[in-house]
């Protein structure tokens, strides 16, 4: 038997299940070939007849499957039993098969969602656009164990199962370009990101060091936008929200995409002016500020794709802008002021992948940025503007990685790479100049497949140089058994300091008139471990579980002196356990139900001071829980179509209650959120949206996620937003 490609396949359109092979079907020339249960098994299309497929499909090249896939698949069988598509699919046309996308961010090689080796979760383009989503925000608050929180000076953050998540321990990326800043490790949130050009989301909940570097010790986001062929033509889209007591949004993206024989371009962009919200902040010496129209965020992002044969090459820019006067800590700026904190990337990442057998291939990668995060300036009343601190960060990057491959789909991936990150202080109180932080990374992964278990072995062993060496395992089994999966996990991650934690140090053991000397800092070490089951009870309904325990050492605590000095220091440890599960129920005429519950519980937490709930005294008013996060988030997420192009879509968010410094209660809240959404007007290509936001007027609040002395700030009120969009 011969291995058949996408190209021999493209014009055989209908696929169904004949015993435990399948049957392909050419309507066009009533011609039929079958496919042997090598394609349910092994993730490969089988030929049994030459000749039959010979005169069946015209234009044959025999080669690997995978190699023809686009980068959001490799293979059919997997994304299809993975996403919880049954294999007995009548009427299922080859490119929609390609539209289900396989897990690209948590293994050297792709995996489905239901055998990678970490806990995950897929959202489509069309979940977002039936949801109505704003921003990041209304997609991740609909993931378990995410919960957001303050940071400082209107910068919002992510928490994951319960431990605050920014200062590095979780990333942002688009299309495998980083977003989070590598000076402090902060991933600002709040009419950021794009999400109206994008095909889907891959979210990690977990550790993923092993896979995506220093970053990844909590989780791992990455969205992976439209390629030329998806984004074929052109699109348009436009949104303009109000709160009740002023504007809180205005948007506008646009995609194109387009193949030239051999060569495909795409780009996505969107501009972006919101508000923070609309109510009053109130600091800790009751000292107000109204945030309408104060609370400034603005993004400008561009992302051009070029990819040819087996190069592909990609420019991104990012410019994000928050302006606020809730300021630093526990005071608000003065009348006449407002600062302005920028986070700008300007990336590129060049990748060159080649099939040399059926067997064997290699890649190669090199990634640039440069950032410019907490690029801090002051805004007066009357017009000036000053630059109080800017601080380049650029950043190098190249991989090299071989891969070696068996018919069954078990792989032994084998790489290095090696990493510069260089510190320009261009204004600064900083006296010094900071070395060149470098790592340089070797690492191998192997999965072994067999009819009960695919089991997963990896090591990584970083050289720093800065920060010595470090070597973590991982190791997972995972398989999909018919209607039920499981995954049994352990991994270590890290998280060595960055160039700004580093530097906050030494500036404060210059300048700090307390006469305190703070140490070096020592890197993190994390252990999870995690097992999920997965169960489809029918076509309609399905339902996964999971169960974590997360152990983080020498845990980072940003912390100040009397005199509001900042620096960093080490906890021997927090650690926190929990459940998460999901429930998911589709009908022809009841449409789609999402349901998601999350616990958490915090347990030895030696950083009480810094992020366990205590009162005004420093005594600890419950042990099990972290500031600024409910030990029990639910959602519920419903989409159902009153016609063909007119669907509706309610999500309901409960979180139980939270507490923040000085052991400030929040009570439990209810977030209500619709939206209808009108696809195909009379002008094809054309729809709209309306959407309604927090209808209960819950008045939200980010709770600051660690012990900063910051009262929580105003989140949206009640808004009402249109969106509409068209393509070509």
């Amino acid at each position: 038997m011969q291995r058949l490609t996408y190209e021999t396949l493209k014009d055989c359109v209908k696929i169904k299940k004949y015993g435990e092979g399948a049957i392909i079907t050419n309507p066009r020339v009533k011609k039929t070939a079958v496919i042997d249960a090598n394609f349910l098994s092994d993730n490969v299309v089988y030929s049994p007849s030459n000749t039959v497929m010979t005169s069946f499909c015209k234009k044959i090249r025999w080669v690997t499957f995978a190699s023809f896939l686009s980068n959001h698949v490799v293979f059919a069988q997997s994304t299809l039993v993975c996403q919880g598509v049954p294999t007995d699919i009548e009427n299922t046309s080859i490119e929609e098969l390609m539209e289900i996308p396989a897990f690209l961010s948590a293994t050297q090689q792709a995996t489905c969602a239901n055998e990678t080796a970490n806990i995950v979760n897929i959202i489509s383009n069309e979940q977002i656009l039936n949801s109505g989503a704003r921003d990041l925000i209304d997609v991740l608050q609909q993931v378990p164990g995410f919960t957001f929180g303050l940071n400082m000076s209107n910068e919002v953050n992510l928490g994951i199962r319960g431990i605050q998540a920014d200062e590095g321990k979780m990333s942002v990326l688009v299309d495998g370009i980083m977003l989070t800043e590598q000076r402090f490790g902060t991933t600002a949130f709040g009419g950021h990101f794009p999400l109206e050009q994008i095909d889907h989301i891959e979210i990690i909940r977990g550790a993923s060091s092993m896979k995506n570097g220093n970053f990844a010790e909590m989780g791992v986001i990455n969205l992976i936008t439209k390629n030329a062929k998806q984004a074929e033509g052109a699109a348009l889209t436009t949104s303009y929200g109000r709160f009740e007591r002023g504007e809180a949004r205005k948007t506008i993206s646009v995609a194109a995409g387009h193949t030239f024989d051999e060569l495909e371009v795409s780009f996505s962009g969107k501009a972006n002016e919101s508000q923070r919200s609309d109510r009053i902040y109130t600091d800790a010496h009751q000292a107000s500020i109204d945030m309408a129209n104060n609370s400034q965020l603005d993004s400008l992002y561009g992302n051009l794709s070029l990819a040819y044969h087996d190069f592909k090459l990609r420019f991104l820019a990012d410019e994000y802008h928050i302006e606020s006067r809730d300021g630093f800590a526990d005071a608000i700026m003065p009348a006449n002021q407002l600062l302005k904190n920028t986070f700008n990337t300007y990336a590129s990442n060049a990748s060159y992948e080649h099939e040399f057998t059926p067997h064997f291939k290699a890649n190669a990668t090199f990634d640039f940025s440069r950032q410019s995060p907490w690029q801090r300036s002051t805004l007066y009343s009357n017009g000036k503007q000053t630059l109080d601190e800017k601080v380049l960060v650029d950043h190098y990057k190249s991989d090299a990685k071989a891969t070696f491959m068996a018919d069954s789909g078990s792989y032994l991936a084998l790489g290095n790479s090696y990493q510069l990150d260089d510190y320009s202080h261009i204004v600064s109180d900083f006296k010094g100049t900071l070395p060149l932080f470098t790592d340089y990374v070797a690492y191998a992964e192997m999965v072994y497949k067999t009819p009960w278990v695919d089991f997963l072995a990896g090591g990584r062993f970083d050289a720093y140089g800065q920060f010595g060496t470090n070597l973590q395992p991982r190791f997972a089994l995972t398989k999909q058994l018919d209607k039920f999966h499981y995954k049994l996990l352990y991994t270590h991650a890290f998280h060595v300091p960055t160039g700004g934690d580093y530097q906050m140090n030494i500036e404060f053991n210059q300048t700090n008139t307390l006469n305190h000397i703070i140490p070096a800092l020592r890197p993190e070490k994390a252990r999870n471990y995690e097992a999920e089951m997965g169960y489809r009870f029918s076509s309609h309904f399905d339902g996964v579980v999971n169960v974590f325990y997360t152990q983080i050492q020498h845990i980072f605590n940003y912390s100040f002196d009397s005199n509001f000095d900042d620096y960093y220091v080490n906890s021997a440890e927090q650690s926190t356990y929990g459940i998460e599960s999901m429930l998911r129920y589709q009908h022809a005429w009841l449409g789609s139900v999402d349901v998601n519950y999350a616990f958490y519980h915090s347990v030895k937490n030696t950083a009480a001071a810094y992020y366990q709930v205590t009162n005004a005294q420093g005594d600890v008013l419950h042990a099990g829980m972290n500031l600024g996060f409910p030990t029990h988030k639910a959602t519920l997420n419903h989409t159902f179509h009153l016609s063909e192009n007119i669907s509706f879509n309610h999500q309901l968010i409960y979180f139980s209650d939270r507490y923040g410094g000085d052991g400030v209660h929040y009570p439990s809240e209810w977030l209500y959120n619709t939206y209808l959404r009108y696809q195909n007007l009379p002008v094809k290509g054309a729809e709209v949206g309306l959407g309604l936001y927090d209808i209960f007027n819950t008045h939200w609040q980010y709770v600051q996620q660690f012990n900063g002395g910051h009262p929580a700030l105003p989140a949206e009120t009640r808004e009402l937003m249109l969106r509409f969009s068209y393509k070509l």
